[in-house]
């Protein structure tokens, strides 16, 4: 379970908030890019005032995606092809995946491990579509970006992932 002090929480909350709808109305993915590296930004800060270990690992989950997501954008860009090697949706999950973390906290107190497990695989998911080996599985049909939101319990499995079938062989 993680567990803040309310203040913190909703001051974590707040900012979330504000990042994830920013990112739906962005005109383009760096500045989505971007709005998305307030995340791990405010984490960052947090841990200085008050240390949780399950936060730093939110932390690093978060801080790894964006680089990895932003790796992508900037050699895209620099390639003159932002479409290339991005699974069709990508900009929608990834926006979806920022309203799945603002509503983590936003959520019960304290945030079950369950539902935290769920939200931070599916960031490690997305940011893995974007690797050269993670485009190629996602066009085998094994990752799937239209999924439920994890941040719903009733979406996880035991082991906290979202349940979905996977295309077999």
């Amino acid at each position: 379970m993680l567990t803040l002090p309310k203040a913190i929480r909703e001051e974590i909350a707040a900012e979330f908030r504000f990042a994830a709808d920013k990112m739906v109305e962005a005109p383009d993915l760096a500045t989505k890019s971007y709005l998305y590296s307030a995340f791990f930004g405010e984490i960052n800060r947090v841990l200085n005032r008050s240390w949780n270990r399950e936060l730093a690992l939110v932390h690093s989950v978060l801080q790894t995606s964006q680089q990895t997501i932003k790796g992508r954008i900037d050699s895209a860009i620099v390639g003159g092809n932002v479409g290339l090697g991005l699974p069709a949706g990508f900009p929608e999950a990834w926006d979806k995946l920022a309203d799945d973390f603002a509503k983590l906290f936003e959520g019960s107190d304290p945030i079950e491990e369950k539902r935290l497990l769920a939200v931070l695989s599916r960031a490690s998911e997305l940011a893995y579509t974007v690797t050269g080996n993670g485009y190629y599985v996602y066009l085998k049909g094994a990752i799937h970006l239209n999924e439920d939101s994890p941040t719903d319990p009733s979406n996880a499995t035991s082991s906290g992932v979202s349940s979905r079938k996977t295309k077999s062989r």
